[in-house]
């Protein structure tokens, strides 16, 4: 009961968040929405940024918990920032408020577990330092989570799956050529 009363907080607070900023949402809309009272949020929660740190703590781990088998990069993608996809109001709400750094925070993790599992498979059996697929992981995860603020701070106007496919494209198209330059670099030392 206790893991049900505390899903329903969050994902009553999520839902909140798709109509308005974190800042505007009280504990009493959260209470009404979810029925329950006022001694029953305190009991699990002490504020409404306990509620959203525990919500993005669960939500990240969850993330890399999944593993996807025989998925492409571009299914990978959508699927690690299906919360973005899904609740792109509410996130734009927590990217616009005090507590952006959570969510960025959450962008960097998911993004840099599921690049740095495509990243070492194509390195396998290539003459790359750690420094060298360090950097590419970075650029790959840096790009795409740059891409995604960019998006946000543009009021979302393109679709967030669009956005996803052409970091796909581009991914794939440079990956092999990144890696042989810097694999070419390395044999030139």
């Amino acid at each position: 009961m206790a893991k049900f009363t505390q899903q329903a907080i969050m994902y009553s607070m999520l839902k909140l968040l798709q109509e308005k900023s974190i800042d505007k949402i009280t504990v009493k809309d959260i209470c009404e929405m979810c029925e329950i009272n006022r001694n029953t949020f305190y009991y699990y929660y002490r504020d409404i940024y306990e509620v959203l740190e525990d919500f993005i703590k669960r939500e990240t781990e969850k993330s890399l918990k999944e593993t996807s088998k025989n998925t492409s990069f571009y299914e990978d993608y959508l699927q690690k920032y299906n919360l973005v996809v899904e609740y792109k109001k509410a996130i734009y709400h927590l990217y616009n408020s005090k507590n952006r750094d959570m969510i960025l925070q959450y962008f960097y993790d998911i993004t840099e577990n599921f690049v740095g599992k495509y990243v070492m498979e194509e390195v396998k059996g290539k003459n790359l330092t750690e420094e060298d697929i360090r950097f590419v992981i970075d650029f790959y995860c840096n790009t795409m989570v740059g891409n995604t603020l960019r998006w946000l701070q543009n009021g979302m106007q393109q679709a967030q799956e669009e956005l996803i496919h052409k970091m796909s494209v581009s991914y794939q198209a440079t990956i092999k050529a990144l890696i042989a330059q810097l694999e070419e670099e390395n044999t030139k030392k």
